[in-house]
């Protein structure tokens, strides 16, 4: 795919020539890679998508984490495709960390550690993969490590996504809606004792959207647990947010 000498490259596509693949089955264009010696690699296990993603750093494995938690992403790949442009009459090639995915709106991430991410020379190198992207239609977001690190919200991520593998019955989901139809905010111990529904069911509701948490509070048994959105909306909040519990429920 080619706009004023920049294209896109796929995964199964070389050369980029062919159409852009449906977004929910986009493949890593290639596989991870520590880029240092001291690099680690790690994977996020998601299982709204059932798959690991595979992390390239630290911060990677971080930003991974909080996506998985936290984005309710329509889909999300990591290093999704491989940009080729022309600068100064110079041919780049820039993969980007990931590509999260709301209806229409695709933002192309870059994960950085705060010092490179803000040098003169990284941010003229980012302002041209950005006005490229934007000729394919997409927009570009620089995360860097000091947003993507920001407690409580990282903490609360970790502990969210502990119950990642919990199964909630029809039956605690029923009783959950009921109890929202009545009072939008509940205290989460509360909730649990109206409801006979364990923390653990109502936690794992969060990665899917069902219910909100306030990500920027630490998460107790006094927290706040809502059915619309709560406390600061920073990326990777979800643009539209307004799904219902009970239309959340109705989709899974």
């Amino acid at each position: 795919m080619e706009h004023h000498c920049s294209k896109l490259i796929f995964a199964g596509d070389p050369v980029g020539r062919h159409q852009t693949p449906q977004l929910d089955q986009l493949q890593r264009v290639r596989e991870p890679v520590s880029r240092s010696k001291a690099g680690v690699q790690g994977k996020v296990a998601d299982v709204v998508f059932g798959r690991s993603r595979h992390a390239e750093s630290q911060n990677e494995l971080k930003a991974f984490q909080i996506l998985v938690a936290t984005a309710r992403a329509d889909s999300w790949q990591e290093q999704p495709f491989t940009l080729e442009y022309r600068e100064a009459a110079a041919k780049h090639r820039y993969t980007p960390d990931a590509l999260v995915v709301w209806g229409t709106h695709k933002i192309v991430v870059e994960i950085k550690e705060d010092k490179d991410a803000e040098s003169e020379e990284a941010q003229a190198k980012f302002r041209a993969i950005e006005e490229r992207l934007a000729e394919h239609g997409y927009h570009f977001r620089l995360w860097k490590s000091s947003e993507i690190r920001a407690e409580p919200r990282l903490a609360n991520a970790n502990l969210i996504l502990r119950y990642r593998c919990v199964a909630v019955p029809s039956t605690e989901r029923e009783r959950l809606r009921r109890a929202f139809a009545s009072a939008p905010e509940i205290e989460l111990r509360s909730l649990c004792e109206i409801t006979n529904v364990p923390a653990q069911s109502v936690l794992r509701l969060v990665i899917d959207g069902a219910v909100y948490i306030n990500w920027w509070k630490p998460v107790c048994l006094n927290s706040t647990v809502s059915t619309m959105p709560i406390g600061r909306q920073e990326w990777p909040a979800r643009p539209d947010v307004e799904r219902s519990l009970g239309e959340v429920i109705r989709c899974r």
